[in-house]
């Protein structure tokens, strides 16, 4: 699984941007570079994960994974799609909203049944 997610994430290091702005392109490359490190660094430590399709206007989809490694719930730094596992507990998340859960303890809601909190959990940077 760890060998997968390392060639996926190789693979999308060399992708090609549709970016023209310089910066953004050394922000991007920044972040998948610190996304490969932290897997391969934290591959043993776990966490609960929140991933919210679309964290703007309360529009998406979100996810919350049960005890993942960190390095797999790394926080998106650009587009609509976040996700963070800082301060996030999976079982206080789905106390509120409307959750589906699948048999192994994972969590999924819909824009129209996810709670607020499930999208700043995504969106900020503590989780709160």
């Amino acid at each position: 699984m760890l060998f997968r997610t390392i060639i996926l994430l190789i693979f999308l290091l060399h992708l090609p941007n549709c970016s023209s702005d310089p910066a953004a392109e050394k922000r991007r490359k920044d972040n998948q570079r610190q996304s490969l490190m932290s897997l391969i660094a934290n591959q043993n430590l776990k966490a609960d994960c929140v991933y919210c399709t679309n964290t703007q206007a309360f529009q998406g989809n979100c996810s919350c994974y049960v005890d993942i490694p960190v390095g797999t719930c790394q926080g998106i730094s650009t587009g609509t799609g976040k996700s963070n596992s800082y301060k996030i507990s999976c079982s206080d998340l789905t106390s509120t909203g409307i959750w589906t859960t699948d048999g192994g303890g994972n969590s999924s809601c819909t824009f129209l049944t996810c709670p607020p909190e499930a999208y700043r959990a995504a969106f900020t940077s503590n989780g709160r």
